[in-house]
C-alpha cells in the first residue's frame, strides 16, 4: 500500500518504520470486512493539534516528535500493553529537515564531550516556533482639567506674605487676620450674632463671618442668594465699617437622591448618607449654581464689602466609623484614579495589588467591613492590602479635588475678586485613614485657594492643655496660604445647651481669656490668623470684655505683621501620604499625636510641616534638627530632598521606623541612603521596652532610669544595625539588639548627624535631650504649653508652683498685657504660675524689646 505523506513530515521519506514488538497472547482472527490499516495510516489520520487562540502561525511548520511510548502496566492475566498506549504513535523516529550539524574536527574538543575526536551526533537543532503575545492595550488614562490662571485684579482683596507672615490686603491696606464667626440660624440667633457683631466693631475688629447653607438645587441657591445679601445688609448696619465673608454650606435638597442615584450610598451603620464626593453630576450642578450665585451676589449694591467665600461640605472629611464610600459615582471615580496612579498599565496595577485579576474596567471599592488588620501590625505593608491603600489616597485625593474646581468657579465668576477658602488637612487629628484629610499637600499648591482653616484639637483643648492645632501649622505659610484657627470655645454665657458634647465648656471668664491668649501666642509664633466663634449662634461672646481683649489682640497681631518671621530651631515633618498605611489606630495616638503634645511642652522653637514640603518648596527653613515622625513611604522626590538637608552639622531623628516603602513597594533595604543608619524588623512579638547602655550622652541624660522600659508595644519593632561612628545609647530589653543609636556621618553632604530610636514613645525630656545633642536653646524646663519665635514668647502653664524661663545670654524680655518690662540683662525669668493661665512676652536683645513696645 503507498505511503501517505503526513502533514509532519515533509516526505514519507522522513518517516522509517521500525517493527513492532512481539506479543504475548492469543490472536484475533481476521474479518474480511476489517481492512488492517498500516501505522502509517494511524498515524495520518489522528486528529491535528489545535493552536491556542490568539497565537500567530509559525513562520516555518517543523516536524513534531511522536508522543514517547509508554510502558505498558503488568497485570497478572497478560503483559500486552494498556490500551492506553497509540498503536500508531509506536516506532517512529524524525529526521529533521535541513543539512545535518557540523562534526568538529579531530583534535578539537566537542562541546559536549570534552577532546573526544568522535562522539554522538548533536541533537537536532529545530527553530523555535514563534508566538507573539498580544499585550492587553493600555486604557488612556483619564486627562486631568486644566484650569486658566484666575489673576486678582489690582484693588480686589488678596492674601500676601509680608515678613514672612501671611496677611489680608483690603482697599490696599493691611488688615491682621483677626475675624468673627457667628451663625445666624434662625431670627432669633441672627440677632444675637448681630449684637456680637455691634460689640466687635466698636472695639476695632470689623472682620465677620457667617454661614448660609446653599441646598444644590434652583430653589436652593436662589434661597441661599436672597439671604446672603440680606446678611450683607444686617452686618453693614451693624457695623458699617465691616467686611463680610460668606461660610457656604453645600448640602442635598430634599429627594435629592432620585435625581443623582449614582451620587447614593449608606454609610457604615446604614444611615443614608449626604451626595458622594465624588459625583460629577451632582457637583457639576453645584459648580454651576455656586457661579450664578457668585455672579448674583457681586450685582449687590453693597458687594465690595463681600470679600470672601469660604467653601464648606462638613469640613470635607469622612468620620471615623462611617466607612467608605460605596456609590456608583465613586466606584467609576476610583477607577479613573487608578487607571491615571499606574499610567493605565494593568501590569503595574496587578503588580501593585497582588492580583492577577485586577483590571481597570471592573475596579470595584473595596469592603469596609473586611478591612485587613496586617500581619506586619501597625501598617497595611503587604501587596494585597494595597487596594485599601489606594482607596484611602483616592478619596483624600477626589476631595480635594472637588474643592479646587469648586474654588475656580468662584474666581471666575468673580473676576478674582473674592478669597476663597476651606476648612481642611486635619493630618494630626484623624487616626483613621479613611478621613479625606491626607492630600493637604495638593490643596496647598492650589492657586485658587487663598485661606485654609481648622479648630484647635478637641482632645486637650481644656485649661493647661495644648489646644494642638489640627494640621502641620507652619506649612501653609510656606506655602502662601493664610490659616484661620477656628477657636470655637463653648462658653455658659449663651445658657444653651448644645449637642456638640465633645466640645468643653470654658467654666469661667478666667479661663475663656487664657484659653485666648493661649491662642493669640500659637498665632504669633507659627504665623497664623485667629477666628473667635459663637458656632451655633447662641452668644457664646456676647460680652464688652470679651471684645476689649480682642482688641488688644488685634494690636498685637499688627505689630507681628510689621516683624519679620523666623526659622524655627526644630522642624517636625509629618508624611499625611504614608498615614493611608495605618491600619492601628495605637500607632497614630502613639507616633502622631504624642508626639505633637510632647513637642508642644518641650519648651522649644518648633514649626511643623508636610514631608512633602521638603520636595516642592525652594527654599525650606534651616533648622538645626529635624523630627521625621512617619516617613514611612520615601517616594523619589522626598528620598532626593531629605539628602539636601543632610550636612551642615544637623541632626536628624528617625522615630521608630523610615523608608519601609518607596511610592508603595518594599524598600527597607535602602534605608540607610536617607537616614545614615539601616534598620530592620526585630523578630514578631518581640517584647518593648529599652534598657540605657549610655546615661552620661546629652541624648540620655535628662531622661529618668527606666523612661523607655515601659512602652506599649506595636508591631513589628525595628532595631538598628551599627557601623563605624555609631554609638549604642539603648538595647531592646529581651532581644538585646539596638533600639536607641546615634550615628556621626561625614559624607559628600558634609557633616551631620543621624539618631534612630525603635520605640514608639516620644517624651518632652527626650525632645529637650535631642535639643542639646543638635545646639537647640530650651526656653523652659518644666512641661508648660510653648509657643516660641523670637520675638514672641508664649506660656500656657500647666499646674502651679514656682517657674523658671531660660533666655539667651543677655536678652530682655516685655509684657505687653502689664505693660511693663518682664527682665532685663538676664538669662532666668522668674515667676509664681497659675493652672490655666497664659503670659505672652516679647524677647529679644534690648533695642528689639524696646521697639515692639514701643511700636504705635
Amino acid at each position: 500500500m503507498p505511503r501517505k505523506k503526513t502533514e509532519n513530515a515533509e516526505s514519507a521519506e522522513d518517516i522509517k518504520p521500525t517493527r513492532a514488538p512481539k506479543t504475548r497472547g492469543p490472536r484475533k482472527p481476521k474479518t474480511e470486512e476489517a481492512e488492517p490499516v498500516s501505522q502509517i495510516e494511524a498515524f495520518a489520520e489522528r486528529p491535528k493539534r489545535t493552536r491556542r487562540p490568539g497565537a500567530e502561525t509559525p513562520t516555518e511548520s517543523l516536524p513534531k516528535p511522536a508522543r514517547k511510548p509508554r510502558m505498558a502496566k503488568k497485570d497478572s492475566d497478560s503483559q500486552a500493553p494498556s490500551e492506553s498506549v497509540q498503536p500508531a504513535a509506536i516506532g517512529f523516529r524524525f529526521r529533521a529537515a535541513g543539512p545535518p550539524p557540523a562534526r568538529a574536527p579531530k583534535g578539537q574538543p566537542n562541546r559536549r564531550r570534552g577532546d573526544r575526536s568522535e562522539g554522538p551526533k548533536r541533537p537536532v537543532e529545530r527553530k523555535p516556533v514563534v508566538r507573539t503575545l498580544q499585550r492587553p492595550e493600555k486604557p488612556k488614562p483619564p486627562a486631568r482639567p486644566v484650569r486658566e490662571r484666575i489673576l486678582t485684579p489690582e484693588g480686589a482683596p488678596r492674601v500676601i506674605i509680608r515678613n514672612g507672615r501671611p496677611c489680608l490686603v483690603i482697599d490696599g491696606q493691611i488688615v491682621p487676620p483677626f475675624m468673627f464667626f457667628g451663625n445666624p440660624s434662625d431670627e432669633t440667633k441672627a440677632e444675637t450674632v448681630f449684637e456680637e457683631i455691634r460689640k466687635a466693631a466698636k472695639e476695632g475688629i470689623h472682620l465677620h463671618s457667617l454661614m448660609v447653607e446653599f441646598a444644590i438645587s434652583e430653589g436652593g441657591a436662589e434661597e441661599a442668594l436672597h439671604l446672603s445679601a440680606y446678611l450683607l445688609q444686617k452686618t453693614l448696619e451693624a457695623d458699617p465699617d465691616g467686611r463680610l465673608i460668606l461660610r457656604l454650606v453645600f448640602a442635598g435638597a430634599p429627594g435629592w437622591e432620585r435625581k443623582y442615584p449614582k451620587a447614593a450610598f449608606r454609610y457604615a451603620d446604614g444611615v443614608e448618607a449626604e451626595p458622594s464626593f465624588c459625583d460629577d453630576e451632582f457637583w457639576g450642578d453645584a459648580a454651576n449654581l455656586l457661579a450664578g450665585y457668585v455672579r448674583g451676589i457681586s450685582s449687590h449694591d453693597q458687594s465690595d464689602r463681600l470679600i470672601g467665600l469660604h467653601l464648606d461640605r462638613g469640613e470635607w472629611f469622612f468620620a471615623e466609623g462611617w466607612g467608605y464610600d460605596t456609590s456608583a459615582a465613586a466606584e467609576k471615580a476610583f477607577r479613573d484614579w487608578a487607571t491615571f496612579r499606574y499610567g493605565g498599565d494593568r501590569v503595574a496595577l496587578q503588580s501593585a495589588w497582588f492580583n492577577g485579576d485586577a483590571r481597570f474596567e471592573t475596579l470595584k471599592i473595596p469592603s469596609y467591613n473586611d478591612y485587613p488588620l496586617s500581619s506586619e501590625g501597625f501598617l497595611r505593608a503587604r501587596r494585597k492590602e494595597r487596594i485599601w491603600v489606594d482607596y484611602h489616597l483616592f478619596m483624600s485625593d477626589a476631595i480635594v479635588e472637588r474643592i479646587q474646581s469648586l474654588a475656580w468657579q468662584v474666581k471666575e465668576a468673580s473676576e478674582g475678586r473674592l478669597l476663597v477658602a476651606a476648612s481642611y488637612g486635619y493630618t494630626f487629628e484623624w487616626s483613621h485613614p479613611a478621613s479625606g484629610h491626607l492630600s493637604l499637600g495638593k490643596l496647598l499648591r492650589s492657586p485658587e485657594i487663598d485661606i485654609i482653616a481648622g479648630p484647635p484639637s478637641y482632645k486637650d483643648r481644656s485649661l493647661g492643655g495644648t489646644a494642638g492645632f489640627p494640621g502641620p501649622i507652619d506649612s501653609f505659610a510656606l506655602n502662601g496660604k493664610l490659616f484661620l484657627s477656628e477657636e470655637d470655645f463653648k462658653t455658659p454665657i449663651g445658657q444653651v445647651v448644645e449637642p456638640d458634647e465633645f466640645n468643653p465648656v470654658m467654666p469661667t471668664p478666667q479661663a475663656l481669656e487664657a484659653s485666648h491668649w493661649r491662642g493669640v501666642g500659637s498665632a504669633l509664633s507659627h504665623s497664623t490668623g485667629i477666628a473667635w466663634m459663637d458656632l451655633w449662634g447662641n452668644g457664646w461672646l456676647n460680652t464688652p470684655a470679651i471684645w476689649q481683649r480682642a482688641s488688644e489682640v488685634r494690636d498685637i497681631l499688627i505689630k507681628a505683621i510689621a516683624t519679620p518671621a523666623r526659622d524655627p530651631d526644630v522642624a517636625v515633618l509629618i508624611d499625611e501620604r504614608s498615614l493611608a498605611y495605618l491600619s492601628d489606630a495605637r500607632a497614630f495616638k502613639h507616633l502622631v499625636q504624642n508626639s505633637r503634645e510632647a513637642i508642644l511642652r518641650a519648651g522649644v522653637s518648633a514649626g511643623f510641616y508636610l514631608l512633602s514640603d521638603l520636595a516642592h518648596r525652594k527654599k525650606f527653613p534651616d533648622a538645626k534638627l529635624y523630627i521625621f515622625l512617619n516617613a514611612w513611604d520615601t517616594r523619589p522626590e522626598v528620598r532626593a530632598a531629605i539628602k539636601r538637608i543632610q550636612g551642615g552639622g544637623k541632626t536628624l531623628f528617625w522615630f521608630y521606623s523610615a523608608g519601609l516603602f518607596e511610592a508603595g513597594r518594599p524598600a527597607l533595604e535602602r534605608v540607610r541612603e536617607v537616614t545614615g543608619i539601616a534598620i530592620r524588623p526585630q523578630p514578631f512579638n518581640s517584647r518593648a521596652g529599652t534598657t540605657i547602655l549610655n546615661r552620661k550622652h546629652p541624648l540620655t541624660e535628662l531622661l529618668e532610669e527606666r523612661a523607655l522600659s515601659t512602652v506599649e508595644q506595636l508591631e513589628p519593632s525595628y532595631f538598628a544595625i551599627p557601623e563605624e561612628g555609631t554609638t549604642i545609647l539603648g538595647e531592646y530589653t529581651q532581644t538585646g539588639l539596638p533600639s536607641f543609636v546615634v550615628r556621626e556621618i561625614k559624607d559628600e553632604h558634609g557633616a551631620w548627624r543621624s539618631v534612630f530610636l525603635g520605640e514608639p514613645l516620644i517624651t518632652e525630656k527626650l525632645i529637650r535631650g535631642l535639643c542639646q545633642y543638635a545646639g537647640v536653646h530650651v526656653w523652659n524646663y518644666h512641661g508648660d504649653v510653648v509657643h516660641v519665635r523670637p520675638p514672641f514668647l508664649s506660656i500656657h502653664y500647666s499646674g502651679t508652683g514656682h517657674r523658671i524661663a531660660t533666655l539667651p545670654d543677655r536678652w530682655h524680655a516685655y509684657d505687653p498685657l502689664q505693660a511693663k518690662m518682664a527682665g532685663s540683662d538676664a538669662t532666668h525669668l522668674r515667676s509664681d504660675a497659675t493652672d490655666g493661665a497664659s503670659q505672652v512676652l516679647f524677647v529679644g536683645e534690648e533695642a528689639e524689646v524696646q521697639h515692639l513696645a514701643t511700636m504705635n
